[in-house]
């Protein structure tokens, strides 16, 4: 992992931490945000996964009232265990025990209340797509962007095309003749 990534990480997952433990959601979704660019290029799998987690965590922590499932406290307590180890095991340059961590916080929803676990299920799938289209915008391929995140490059296309991200023209720049006329106008007047 490159050392300029692992710094990002290791903030962000700080600053996570921060917020989560304050509830203070949209920190949560700001991370999520200032990553982003960074992945798009570094293209590196951990900070992606770190940006769709951020962002998945923003989203679940915003729906209070799934806070009153009996799986909430459960998955409250490995999601911020899992990101203090996480943030520990990168400091300490442990990359495999960081990976591990982060695979906690995705494998302890499969032990959660049925509609608890299908809520953060579709969170974070909704939640890869949502940043999938972000690094489609920063530059990377429809293609590499799925592949990245391990999704289907056909529910990306869709997403983008309700968006409007692909719309988005290049910036055009006027041909000569019309920039001579424009700057002739700026100095005549």
């Amino acid at each position: 992992m490159n050392n300029e990534v692992k710094k990002e990480i290791i903030d962000v997952l700080k600053n996570s931490l921060e917020a989560i433990n304050k509830d203070d959601i949209k920190t949560l979704r700001d991370l999520s945000n200032k990553i982003i660019n960074s992945s798009s290029v570094f293209q590196d799998e951990d900070m992606i996964t770190i940006t769709v987690v951020t962002y998945s965590l923003s989203k679940v922590f915003e729906r209070t009232d799934y806070r009153k499932y009996s799986g909430w406290h459960l998955f409250f307590e490995t999601t911020t265990n899992s990101l203090r180890g996480a943030l520990f095991a990168l400091e300490n340059n442990h990359i495999d025990n960081f990976e591990k961590e982060i695979k906690n916080i995705l494998d302890i929803i499969d032990r959660l209340d049925s509609k608890l676990k299908n809520y953060i299920k579709d969170v974070i799938h909704d939640a890869q797509i949502t940043r999938g289209s972000r690094l489609h915008e920063h530059g990377l391929s429809m293609g590499r962007t799925a592949e990245l995140l391990g999704i289907n490059k056909w529910e990306l296309m869709e997403y983008i095309s309700k968006t409007g991200i692909a719309e988005v023209r290049e910036g055009s720049t006027l041909d000569v003749e019309k920039r001579l006329r424009v700057a002739r106008r700026l100095f005549n007047e």
